[in-house]
C-alpha cells in the first residue's frame, strides 16, 4: 500500500490523499472523527477521494506536506 485518504467526519476539512509514509499517518492517533483508508496505488486513492468527498461536497485533494 502506497497512499492513504483522510476522511474528517465531521465535514471540515477536505478529504485529503496522503503518502502512507507521511509523518501525519504514520504518527496520527485514533480519534472519533478521523477515518484513514489504505490503497495500494495513487490511481486508486484519487477514485476513493473523489467517491469519500461527494457525501461531504467538499472536494478532495493531495495534501500538502505530500507534496513533491
Amino acid at each position: 500500500m502506497t497512499h492513504c485518504i483522510c476522511e474528517d467526519l465531521e465535514n471540515a476539512d477536505p478529504v485529503m490523499i496522503h503518502l502512507k509514509t507521511c509523518v501525519y499517518y504514520t504518527k496520527h492517533e485514533p480519534t472519533k472523527t478521523t477515518k484513514w483508508h489504505e490503497v495500494d496505488n495513487y490511481e486508486q486513492a484519487e477514485s476513493l477521494a473523489e467517491e469519500i468527498s461527494k457525501k461531504y461536497d467538499k472536494g478532495w485533494r493531495n495534501a500538502k506536506c505530500c507534496i513533491k
